[in-house]
């Protein structure tokens, strides 16, 4: 207190010259003296029935300070509580509308069929009795087109400014593929799922009960002309539901599996440069070499296995892992091309429509699916040796070989490794996967879900990457 008189009144004799307290600083020191029962004008001791100062009788703030303060607490606990609510990824996503959208073009549709794998028991079961298959494909019930894709660009002037790819994937699900869309969402709703693995939804395109054609009067002779006219395809569902996805291209694992010719990236023609190649000047760029051809697939097995273990390390299984399922992405290049320099691809993760929880079973049958992809794709054309004009080797996609290798080979890698070293088209595979321990991590992801297996429940693809096949 006496150093609080002395800066009111001067320095002391010999004593620094200080700065005078701030207002602030002033009733932050009187509050605390009103709070331990001192004056906040001469801290002389208050009275406990008056709340007056002894000495220079003045009352004291203390009174309505504490009558203030419980009609705070009083407030505070009478005031309805409120919970938090959770904002999840979904909540935060956008819903687009009509005008948002511009559809450029119609890409193509995806039908989705369910596999069942049997398993019979007893003993003498002939893998070739029709009556006895051991897999079978059905419609899922969603009718003949259930999935529809659209290239479309997003409205956003700021974006546009910025510099920012306004392309995106629009899908179209029909009534009956309805479910198929809802999971799609749910797999994004509570999950963070990795941007570099997966193609995020970027939110749903009018998400009203009824769809986003629901009114019939949009549905008139002159829109239907207008759309047949520009997208070339049938008009939409009133009753479809549609969801907006980021752009990543049309490349996927399927397209590298197709046979040579112009749908297989690795064997289309290279593009003509201005002009059209009148002049007669040459191509720009060549054909892929089957160096270049192996490093890019190489590259591309192991980003499917990274995006397969980021995906179940986010608690997601995919459980519809097929070669569309994988498309192939470019940094910093057209979406459209397949760049050969390897470190510019990448791969990921699309139709998510099958998705549930990763569970042990789950991710092992991911696994095993994960092991049909890659070696359909190491088996394909994509790998086949330069200037290959003999005929395609017999067995090739991914049915076949789950049938020679389940029920044939009886989940003997060794012998599917003999088969194939007796095919001239696959003279190449068959070395690199001889130098490279590729067989055993090939029978290891095909193992996965072998009820057989020693430790079931061990494997995971993140261990897979660290196979001598991929290192």
């Amino acid at each position: 207190r006496v150093a609080l008189e002395r800066v009111r009144e001067g320095p002391a004799p010999g004593s620094c010259q200080l700065a005078p307290p701030s207002a602030a600083k002033l009733d932050r020191q009187n509050s605390f003296a009103v709070r331990f029962g001192l004056c906040d004008k001469c801290r002389a001791p208050l009275s406990t029935n008056s709340h007056r100062c002894s000495t220079c009788k003045r009352p004291s703030t203390m009174q309505p300070l504490c009558l203030s303060l419980c009609v705070a607490a009083a407030t505070a606990y009478l005031a309805p509580t409120t919970a938090r609510r959770r904002t999840t990824r979904l909540a935060a996503m956008r819903e687009f509308r009509a005008q948002d959208l511009t559809l450029e073009r119609f890409l193509g549709q995806v039908s989705v069929t369910e596999v069942t794998d049997w398993e019979y028991s007893g003993e003498g079961v002939n893998p070739l009795d029709p009556a006895q298959p051991a897999r079978t494909k059905s419609d899922a019930g969603v009718g003949s087109a259930p999935l529809r894709l659209f290239l479309a660009t997003r409205e956003d002037p700021t974006a546009r400014a910025r510099g920012e790819d306004l392309r995106c994937c629009v899908r179209e699900y029909s009534l009956k593929a309805s479910k198929v869309a809802r999971q799609e969402l749910d797999a994004f709703r509570d999950r963070d799922l990795p941007k570099k693995s997966v193609c995020q939804l970027l939110g749903t395109l009018d998400d009203s009960e009824d769809g986003f054609f629901s009114s019939d009067a949009v549905l008139d002779d002159s829109f239907i002309e207008a759309w047949v006219a520009n997208l070339r395809c049938e008009p939409p569902q009133p009753d479809s539901r549609w969801l907006v996805y980021e752009w990543a291209g049309t490349c996927t694992f399927a397209s590298l599996t197709s046979p040579p010719g112009p749908q297989n990236p690795f064997y289309a023609e290279p593009p003509r440069p201005f002009g059209g190649g009148i002049f007669g000047s040459r191509a720009v760029g060549e054909r892929w070499t089957y160096p270049q051809r192996e490093k890019f697939v190489l590259r591309a097995i192991k980003n499917a296995v990274a995006c397969v273990a980021d995906l179940h390390e986010a608690g997601v299984a995919h459980r519809g892992l097929s070669g569309a399922a994988f498309v192939l992405d470019s940094s910093g290049m057209d979406k459209n091309v397949v760049p050969k320099n390897a470190p510019l691809s990448r791969v990921r993760l699309q139709f998510l429509g099958f998705s549930d929880s990763a569970s042990v079973a789950n991710m092992n049958d991911d696994l095993n699916s994960l092991g049909y992809v890659l070696l359909e794709l190491l088996l394909s054309p994509a790998l086949y040796p330069e200037d290959y004009a003999g005929p395609l080797p017999p067995v090739s996609d991914g049915d076949s070989l789950k049938r020679l290798y389940d029920d044939i080979f009886d989940c003997d890698i060794l012998k599917l490794r003999d088969y194939c070293a007796n095919e001239e088209a696959w003279d190449g595979v068959v070395r690199l996967l001889d130098t490279s321990d590729g067989w055993a991590f090939l029978g290891t992801a095909l193992g996965a879900n072998d009820r057989r297996r020693a430790t079931p429940g061990l494997l995971t693809a993140r261990a897979l990457l660290g196979s001598n096949f991929l290192t």
